[in-house]
């Protein structure tokens, strides 16, 4: 499932949701949602068979991660720039602004990607060698803003593939690298601490809930999710909680998430690991102790 969002000269919402699975059940809980807030959500079915069997995927990058390079080719035509938000993603504060950015010259609008190194520390740093070399700044996929309008004509679904198979698949993160090579030198970055905040990294750096809260305007729960109960939690995820409470499967994925926590062995199996290096550093700090006063002793005595 991908979310993509569009905003009509009457500043109506209009979200497109890019999905294989859904059921009718599914689409009618999230269009009573929309509803509720007066906005629309248009539902546009993609048939995987379209996607070669070749390309990557894990448990983190599905086949639906592959499903925005079809953008250009499925948007109705009166859709001229669209608004690309991963589902792993808090929306805090209005995107109106972003939304009409001004693209300038560039066919995109997107974040510096927080994680990322240079040279990278992997297989990628072979795939971007010459971009690297012409001052390639790897952007994140999970928020974009997409001139439709400059694309359309220009790119397609068939360009993206046909990359993908002329870079023989070997993308490690899939979609993302494919826009990356494709597009890199077409992109007006944005302020990342602004619009695509890597929720843990912030926390990391002593980014915390009342400081995102109040100043973030996107956040992006990146590898570890908020909802899954087998992770260590910190206290930026509150906001992610703060907003499900506003949708109808609050109190499902909150049952699912505390059954997650109590059963699974994690958290204890950590606590108890971290109580044994704190027993073990204090032994090694006695033993650096003794020494250091025997040689002291020993100085002392040579007076």
């Amino acid at each position: 499932m991908r979310n993509f969002l569009s905003v009509r000269a009457d500043s109506d919402i209009h979200v497109y949701l890019l999905h294989n699975d859904l059921t009718p059940q599914d689409q009618l809980y999230l269009q009573d949602t929309a509803m509720s807030y007066h906005q629309t959500i248009h539902f546009l079915f993609i048939d995987k068979g379209m996607f070669p069997q070749s390309l990557p995927t894990t448990s983190a990058w599905s086949l639906e991660t592959y499903f925005r390079l079809m953008l250009v080719d499925i948007l109705p035509p009166d859709v001229k720039r669209i608004l690309y938000l991963d589902v792993d993603m808090v929306i805090n504060k209005p995107v109106k602004e972003l939304y009409n950015t001004d693209f300038e010259e560039y066919y995109f609008c997107a974040c510096r990607d927080m994680p990322t190194v240079f040279p990278f520390p992997d297989s990628r740093n072979d795939l971007f060698r010459e971009h690297i070399q012409k001052g390639f700044t790897y952007f994140n996929a999970g928020m974009m803003l997409w001139n439709i309008e400059k694309l359309r004509g220009k790119y397609s679904f068939k360009d993206y593939m046909e990359l993908a198979h002329s870079l023989n698949y070997q993308m490690l993160a899939p979609d993302q690298d494919i826009l990356n090579y494709m597009h890199w030198n077409q992109v007006k970055f944005l302020d990342e601490y602004q619009f695509d905040l890597f929720a843990k990294m912030a926390y990391n750096n002593g980014i915390h809930y009342e400081d995102v809260k109040k100043e973030t305007t996107i956040i992006h729960f990146a590898g570890m999710k908020p909802w899954e109960g087998e992770y260590i939690h910190y206290n930026i995820e509150k906001l992610w909680w703060d907003y499900a409470k506003l949708t109808p499967f609050y109190t499902e994925l909150m049952e699912e998430f505390i059954h997650n926590c109590i059963t699974n062995p994690l958290v204890g199996d950590t606590l108890y690991s971290l109580s044994c290096d704190k027993k073990n550093l204090a032994a090694e700090l006695n033993k650096s102790t003794a020494v250091c006063q025997k040689l002291l002793h020993m100085l002392e005595g040579s007076k």
